[in-house]
């Protein structure tokens, strides 16, 4: 078995070829999401380069195998309006990766890296039910994990 590893997304050559790698694929993997030019170069890169917002990236090896994106941008529902919320947006692990680990590497790195927030929420479309697995509760049309 590969050795799991999960790091920061930055800007570079690479990172931005293998996150383009890993969201085509992810959006081949699940045609029932609509989710055409949002992930395109340039929306990479300017979120890359965002100071409230981050990218993670899961491998398996050398090989790429899923991303995160959280962001502190943008609006937070009303239930969580006063609080220290982030949100993660994006939560992705390749069919090929699913069950080996990394979806656990990259929620831990989430969770670690955002520590002391008051919640961490997330649309219901994105992966449901791991993170209802790992203590995320449906509330308000919403995944939330308050207080972690």
């Amino acid at each position: 078995m590969s050795t799991i590893i999960t790091k920061f997304a930055v800007a570079s050559d690479k990172m931005i070829a293998e996150l383009l790698y890993l969201t085509r694929t992810w959006l081949e993997e699940h045609p029932e999401i609509a989710m055409e030019g949002q992930y395109s170069k340039k929306i990479l890169v300017n979120s890359m380069n965002s100071f409230s917002s981050q990218w993670f990236i899961v491998y398996a090896g050398e090989e790429p195998a899923g991303f995160a994106f959280v962001t502190e941008g943008g609006a937070k529902p009303a239930f969580l309006e006063g609080k220290r919320a982030i949100q993660l947006q994006a939560f992705a692990v390749l069919k090929a990766y699913a069950g080996a680990g990394a979806d656990n590497s990259l929620l831990e790195k989430c969770l670690v890296v955002y520590k002391g927030r008051d919640a961490i929420w997330a649309p219901l479309s994105v992966a449901q039910d791991f993170l209802a697995s790992k203590g995320f509760v449906e509330t308000n049309n919403y995944l939330v994990k308050e207080t972690w």
